[in-house]
This record gives C-alpha cells, structure tokens and sequence, in this order.
C-alpha cells in the first residue's frame, strides 16, 4: 500500500491472512506508536463493537482496538492508519527552565518538520529523520 488510510473493518476483512503495517498519528509530547499484525479476522466483543483477531508481530497489541464510526481505535480513542510509515522525527531543545528536551514527532502533511517543531516548542530546534 503506497498511501494511508484509515483502518476500517472493510480493510480488515480484504487482509485476512495477510500482515499489515498500521500506527497512529501523534501529536509533539505522546508517545509514537506503530507495528506490524497478521489479521486473522473480526468479531463483535460483548459490547457490540467489532474487535481485530490477530497475530501481532511487533507494536501494541490490535485485539485492543475497537471500531467507532467505522473506524477502528486504540483504547486511548486515537485512530488506526495502515500503510507505509510516515517520516519520523526526532526534536532535541533546551527549555525555558533550562531543561534538555527530546520528543519523537510525525510532520503534519506538507509542513517542514523542522518549522513544525519550533511553533511547538517555540525555541531553536534540532531535528533529525529517524525514520
């Protein structure tokens, strides 16, 4: 898959078998997250909402996720993407205390992820590509 999209049941039910790459988007100072399952298929949990069967291969575990709104969720109410990995980045900076900084960030879509990093921090920045 060249681009992302959300995780859907749809998508889900057309992998069965197959091994996926999926994450979520993250804001500056969360926690990134990615990885990869074999899916195994789909079943409704006691709630009523559909719930991943599968194998994870590395990342969280996505028999976590729920769908809402036809889109499935981690626990924490982010949305799943699959697809290729976005670019990461790692931001290094010196607070206003003082302090070293570090966070790991994706780029909103056509933004310099160094321009990105400086209106969050609102000081000089280095970044570095990690991925």
């Amino acid at each position: 898959m060249s681009q992302e999209q959300l995780l859907t049941a749809d998508y889900i039910d057309s992998q069965i078998g197959n091994v996926i790459e999926y994450y979520t988007k993250w804001e500056f100072e969360e926690d990134p997250f990615y990885g990869k399952a074999r899916i195994k298929g789909l079943a409704d949990d006691d709630f009523g909402k559909l719930k991943i069967i599968c194998d994870v291969i590395s990342g969280s575990d996505l028999e976590l996720a729920f769908e809402v709104e036809e889109v499935f969720h981690l626990s924490d109410n982010r949305p799943l993407f699959t697809g290729s990995l976005p670019e990461i980045y790692s931001a290094n900076w010196v607070s206003t205390d003082g302090k070293k900084k570090k966070q790991i960030f994706i780029s909103p879509p056509n933004e310099n992820a160094k321009e990105y990093a400086i209106s969050q921090t609102n000081s000089k920045v280095v970044v570095k590509r990690i991925l």
